[in-house]
């Protein structure tokens, strides 16, 4: 493609396009109208079918063609904020947004070849991309904008590119042009309708390049972009170094337009080390010619020309590269591009589109044959090469070690060392000739009290001379610092004894020779320990030998029941071991008959022996008993019986080492009421008549009854009475204020017996203290810090089964007992009474017109009734918490089925109680029992 004359100017039709000193005049004249004058759109161009004789070219009026617009490939950035701000204004962003924009600092990369362009806005949150081809609609879409999709054109006008926005709202397209080292952005908003400032500048960037040409030394700074327009009518001579990745694209200069004459570019391609460099060609149209002297690209690498190449596929002259692959030795590849001052024939214009070549790194396997560079010297490694991505790295055999070059090997021999009783060693390489200047040292050291014994085997072949004694190679036996001998030639020097636990085998060889070497098994024999003897008839030696020597070792052991002892120390084991100076490391030990020591107090109980008294010896025998008739054994497998075992320690029949537990006997009072009396007038409680009484003191005087041996049964409402203020306490505060006394039925006595402090109380998840009304859930669980001693006064009482409900039918003779009040004064004795379980569909009917404050009381089927409904018999204040009690005639067995709950009055009627039977689940998950 030659020169553009003034008289080739193209007869089709041109624009004329001002040169960078022009646009400088034009933008100072623009400057000076001020912000009042006129607008119009920026680089408009009168379009003509221009002809020579119309125009007159100078150095500041150039002819551009139509079909050749600039190429905008490059990286951009707003040249100011505020220039940005004003894009944005122009676009009718609001001010949130626009903000949001300037924070985000938004670049532009545009990617032109040919009819095909991406322009991406890159931010530092998310990348906004247009992706199309030029002249054809596409659908873009504007969500980070405005939310709307619009149908999009972009095409060239002249030397501008132009966007339409075909969409709901005014178009917001925009134009783009090159002048100097800027792109000016405006958009079609500000120039239709006076938005804004419609002319923004983005300056391209520092890494900006046209693709295939670089920034020539000595360019000024603020010229980032070399403009392909700007390069049509002068060559151009620029280098490219490709930056260093795994692979990329190069083009020749305009491609796929023809490429500019009179141009010398270069691209230095280099990839990580480790990898070479291969290049082929996708593309060529080069202009052809013998040995490729006008137009030509020729590429170099490894300081080789690798071809000069030109012409096209199928030319008869030139030199095509075809589909072959360039490939380095080495990380580097340079490519030359070479163009003349013409690609014309025959005066005929040919436009040749110049190339499009592709690179990539390839890994290069260093081990492979003749893949190692001409400056490498020798095999890359000696032994072993081990090729990775990106490089190798040698290895050696083994007993070899790597140099400092990391590539040759070593013999390591200087150093070795042998602590096996037993083994082989020889020589490098053995049976292949051992290599040269060896300084081999082996080093057998074995644990005193072995003697080592040196056998050589065949072949046995050292360099030697037939007049001087071992002159070249040498094999030299020491032992403890002693020459036992200096060896060579060809005769074996057979078995060798040493007497000694160490042992040196050194050899060292001269610069030369091709002899075999030698091999050499080596053993070694112990001293001997006297046979062992047992010190008494209990003690067993384990698979006793007839023969002990160094290191060998016996195990001893005692009959069962005996045990090891050494001195006054008990042996787990024992194990001796024949010493170097073959003598025992440990004197032989006894055995004793096993002792398992005083046996384990049973509480509430107490043991006896059975056999020897107070003999605690292997197989004596004893056994358990509790207190009864107020606590029952509970044994692990039913037996009471336990021996001394073997192993030291009490255990049943089993092999269960731990003791049975005493547990309290509920409901089997000493002294059961057989009478029928009443606790309003009723008589006093005979001592042992209700041994599982309590008395408390809370917020007033209440009852309950002993569960197990340290839970009190009791109604809530005797911890959080009815209305009351003590409810806003915590159970914890309560439980430090609460005393519990039991053991006595006079009221004097039970307190000189002293409070049982209490841990922990428990109240009924359904009890709900601020309804006076509702009794509901009105039970209560206290536990006492210790458990207390069981006796004729002092008993559980038992619950009741969950499948049993007889003992609430009508007309069913129940007791209670209790501290309360009896005509208006404190009892000062344990007094009782026996109620008849009540209709409950009599209770409920009596209930009706009786009300309290006003309401009527809440009778549920987790309360009952006792009494009858002339009164005479009930429970009264002092009472509440104390349970309701009925004998089970088939165990003899005393229940509790209700607990004292509340009443209408005293004795004037029915007592109500809450139904144990009902809150056994709670009762067990609360106390385990």
């Amino acid at each position: 493609m030659g020169l553009l004359r003034q008289q080739d100017a193209c007869p089709w039709g041109c624009y004329i396009t001002p040169t960078p000193s022009r646009l400088k005049e034009r933008k100072q004249r623009r400057d000076q109208r001020g912000a009042g004058s006129p607008r119009s759109p920026v680089l408009s161009r009168s379009h003509s079918s221009c002809s020579p004789s119309r125009v007159s070219f100078q150095p500041s009026i150039l002819p551009i063609c139509p079909v050749m617009p600039p190429n905008l490939t490059g990286y951009y950035r707003f040249v100011s904020q505020d220039n940005m701000d004003g894009y944005l204004r122009a676009l009718d962003i609001n001010v949130a947004l626009r903000k949001l924009v300037c924070l985000l600092k938004p670049d532009k990369e545009i990617i032109h070849a040919g009819d095909h362009m991406t322009i991406r806005t890159i931010t530092s949150l998310r990348n906004y991309i247009m992706d199309f081809d030029l002249g054809k609609e596409f659908e873009e879409d504007l969500g980070p904008v405005d939310g709307r999709k619009c149908q999009t054109v972009v095409s060239w006008e002249g030397d501008q590119l132009v966007c339409e926005q075909q969409g709901e709202k005014r178009n917001r397209g925009w134009r783009h042009w090159l002048e100097g080292d800027h792109l000016h952005l405006v958009s079609a908003l500000a120039l239709c309708c006076n938005v804004g400032d419609p002319d923004l500048v983005l300056r391209s960037g520092p890494y900006s390049f046209v693709l295939g040409e670089k920034l020539r030394p000595g360019t000024p700074q603020g010229l980032r972009l070399l403009l392909l327009w700007g390069s049509l009518l002068f060559g151009v001579v620029s280098s490219s170094p490709t930056p260093r990745k795994l692979f990329g694209e190069i083009t020749s200069p305009n491609y796929p337009k023809p490429y500019p004459n009179n141009n010398i570019s270069t691209w230095d391609i280099t990839v990580p080390k480790g990898f070479v460099v291969k290049l082929n060609f996708w593309q060529f149209d080069l202009e052809p010619s013998e040995s490729c002297l006008y137009d030509y690209v020729k590429i170099t690498a490894d300081k080789k020309d690798l071809g000069r190449y030109c012409g096209q596929l199928g030319s008869a002259t030139g030199n095509h590269p075809g589909v072959r692959e360039f490939v380095s030795k080495g990380n580097r590849m340079r490519m030359m591009f070479h163009s003349d001052f013409s690609n014309e024939e025959n005066g005929t214009l040919i436009p040749y589109k110049g190339f499009l070549a592709y690179y990539q790194a390839v890994d290069l396997d260093e081990c492979a044959h003749g893949n190692a560079l001409e400056e490498e010297e020798g095999p890359l490694c000696q032994h072993l090469c081990h090729n990775y991505v990106g490089g190798y790295i040698c290895s050696c055999r083994p007993g070899y070690r790597l140099q400092s070059d990391h590539r040759s090997c070593r013999v390591e021999c200087s150093s070795e060392l042998f602590t096996e009783t037993s083994g082989y060693l020889s020589s490098p390489e053995y049976p292949l000739p051992y290599p040269a200047e060896l300084r081999c040292n082996y080093s057998i050291r074995l644990d005193r009290g072995l003697a080592i014994t040196l056998k050589f085997l065949e072949p046995f072949d050292i360099d030697d001379h037939q007049q001087v004694h071992c002159p070249y190679d040498q094999l030299k036996i020491q032992a403890h610092g002693r020459e036992i001998g200096e060896f060579c030639g060809k005769v074996s020097p057979g078995s060798i004894e040493t007497n000694s636990n160490a042992v040196d085998v050194l050899f060292f060889t001269d610069e030369s020779g091709f002899s075999h070497g030698w091999r050499i098994h080596y053993s070694s024999e112990r001293i001997r320990c006297p046979q062992p003897v047992p010190r008494d008839q209990f003690t067993l030696i384990k698979d006793l030998q007839p023969l002990y020597q160094f290191r060998d070792y016996f195990i001893v052991s005692c009959q069962t029941g005996y045990e090891l002892m050494e001195g006054d120390q008990k042996l787990a084991s024992f194990t001796a071991v024949c010493q170097d100076d073959g003598t025992w490391h440990r004197p032989m030990p006894r055995c004793e008959i096993v002792n398992c020591g005083d046996p384990k107090n049973l509480t509430n109980g107490a043991f006896s022996y059975v056999s020897e008294h107070g003999n605690n010896n292997y197989q004596s025998v004893i056994t358990y008993r509790c207190k009864e008739p107020y606590y029952r054994i509970v044994t692990n497998r039913g037996s009471d019986t336990y021996n001394c075992s073997a192993q030291g320690s009490w255990a049943d029949q089993d092999g269960h080492e731990d003791i049975p537990v005493c547990l309290p006997v509920c409901g089997k009072p000493d002294k059961p009421i057989t009478g029928i009396q009443r606790i309003i007038g009723g008589s006093t409680a005979p001592p042992g008549s209700f041994p599982w009484q309590a008395k408390t003191h809370i917020v007033g005087l209440g009852g309950g009854a002993l569960l197990g041996d340290r839970w009190i049964l009791t109604a809530a409402h005797t911890i959080y009475p009815k209305k009351h203020a003590s409810v806003t306490e915590s159970l914890a505060e309560v439980a430090k204020k609460i005393e519990v006394f039991l053991g006595h039925t006079e009221v004097n006595k039970i307190h000189e017996l002293g409070n049982h402090p209490v841990r922990n109380v428990f109240v009924h998840r359904d009890y709900n203290p601020d309804d006076e009304n509702n009794f509901n859930g009105d039970i209560a669980l206290i536990e006492l810090r210790d458990p207390v001693p069981l006796g004729p006064d002092l008993l559980p009482v038992c619950l009741p089964d969950a499948s049993n409900s007889t003992f609430y039918a009508k007309g069913y003779m129940g007791y209670v007992s209790g501290f309360g009040v009896e005509k208006k004064v404190l009892a000062d004795r344990l007094k009782y009474v026996s109620l008849p379980m009540g209709d409950q569909t009599a209770c409920k009917k009596w209930l009706q017109g009786k009300e309290v404050s006003g309401k009527a009381m809440v009778f549920n089927e987790n309360m009952f009734c006792a009494g009858s409904p002339s009164g005479g018999k009930d429970t009264c204040q002092g009472d509440s918490g104390s349970v309701f009690t009925v004998e089970d005639s088939e165990s003899e067995r005393w229940i509790a089925t209700g607990i004292v709950s509340w009443g209408i009055g005293c004795h004037k009627s029915y007592g109500f109680y809450t139904k144990v039977i009902n809150y056994l689940d709670w009762i067990k998950e609360i106390t385990g029992m």
